[in-house]
């Protein structure tokens, strides 16, 4: 569905076109000009409202859920949202197809987790198999899900979740191994590393047999329809590990996953400032995700260092104040070029003006719209010159 420019009645042309606009880093003229995506409802279940176990259990449920929500949300918020079908199974479908074991949702704004690691003995690195996508853990099922939406859908197919190499191995290891291992055995984490990325890197080519993108584009990667990049990672373990580790087990997997599909968007939560040495040698990244968490200097030393080169796209839960919050993260910035909102407004959580993830009660449509309308505002007065 690469020529999907309508749906159930709404037309997405200009949206798509705004997206397009900025990650071609082209400045915009206007307040509208600049892209305000918020979901709702959101395709997984963390912070949302309670939902059938069937959503996890029976595609037609998943689909239907994703495409009238989609509906309701194109007529009730006055965002960007392009929509398309994700198949959502967790943060750990790769790390279960290598063995971890997964605890299913209770339907009460939890996701399937990872529970257990596949990996206790640095040797058990040498005996871990590459899954096989038609067997192995939650892959089958994922798969499932997406040729039924591919075949029954109104909209397009996206990945599932595209958890990174690196918060793959945590998962598979648990931190305190995986980076001791880093130190005391480098030979076994390359090995793994080389390993996961194999496998990341067939499992995405399979499920691009089924969404059908051109290369170098994508249906949706954390959210946002793009025409820039083929595939995206959640790399939150970014954070984690400090500069020189990153620069030698995981710099070069991405610039070689990245560089095979044609560009991609790279995301993480919180602060990577001493990250950015690397992202700048990341080859084929054509977009940073991030949520601030409130933080302006390390959000702006992140723009800074895209400038002209990547689009930047803020996500964090949508903020329960955004005139607030917004204004404290543009306030300095010469300009939003190449810069995006593309953040959840979910029903029982949200980020506070500090950046703080705070419970709420809302409607998220009417989160989605203020957030949209504060953004125009803070855009107009950025290009007035008066913020």
């Amino acid at each position: 569905m690469s020529n999907f420019n309508s749906f159930r009645g709404s037309d997405l042309t200009i949206r798509k076109q705004k997206i397009r606009n900025m990650m071609n880093l082209i400045p915009p003229k206007t307040p509208e000009d600049v892209p305000v995506i918020v979901h709702t409802p959101c395709y997984f279940g963390f912070g949302e409202a309670p939902r059938s176990l069937s959503y996890w259990e029976d595609p037609a449920e998943m689909l239907r859920f994703q495409q009238d929500g989609y509906e309701e949300h194109l007529r009730r918020a006055h965002d960007d949202v392009v929509p398309y079908f994700t198949p959502w199974f967790g943060t750990g479908v790769l790390a279960s197809a290598f063995g971890c074991e997964i605890r299913m949702p209770t339907g009460n704004g939890d996701d399937p987790a990872v529970v257990s690691h596949a990996v206790e003995d640095v040797k058990d690195i040498a005996r871990l198999k590459l899954p096989d996508p038609h067997r192995d853990g939650q892959m089958p099922a994922v798969l499932r899900f997406m040729e039924y939406a591919a075949e029954h859908g109104e909209m397009p197919v996206g990945y599932t979740d595209l958890n990174s190499p690196l918060c793959t191995a945590a998962q598979i290891c648990g931190y305190d191994k995986l980076f001791y291992w880093m130190y005391d055995e480098p030979e076994a984490v390359h090995e793994l590393m080389d390993k996961i990325t194999e496998a990341f890197t067939s499992w995405v080519k399979l499920q691009r047999t089924i969404t059908g993108e051109p290369f170098g584009a994508a249906n949706g990667l954390q959210g946002v329809w793009t025409p820039r990049g083929g595939v995206w990672m959640s790399d939150d373990d970014l954070v984690s590990i400090n500069a020189g580790l990153y620069h030698e087990f995981v710099l070069p997997h991405y610039s070689k996953i990245f560089t095979e599909f044609g560009g991609g968007h790279l995301h993480y939560c919180g602060i990577g400032t001493h990250q950015l040495g690397n992202i700048r040698e990341m080859q084929g990244v054509t977009a940073i995700n991030n949520s601030p968490l409130g933080n302006r200097e390390a959000f702006q030393a992140l723009v800074t260092a895209a400038r002209g080169r990547l689009c930047v796209e803020i996500q964090d839960a949508a903020p329960l104040e955004p005139e607030a919050y917004y204004r404290h993260l543009f306030e300095g910035l010469p300009d939003l070029t190449g810069i995006m909102i593309t953040t959840f407004a979910e029903h029982s959580l949200a980020t506070d003006r500090d950046g703080r993830t705070i419970e709420v009660t809302r409607d998220p449509f009417d989160g989605a719209n203020r957030v949209v309308d504060a953004v125009r505002a803070i855009a107009e007065e950025m290009m007035e010159g008066t913020l």
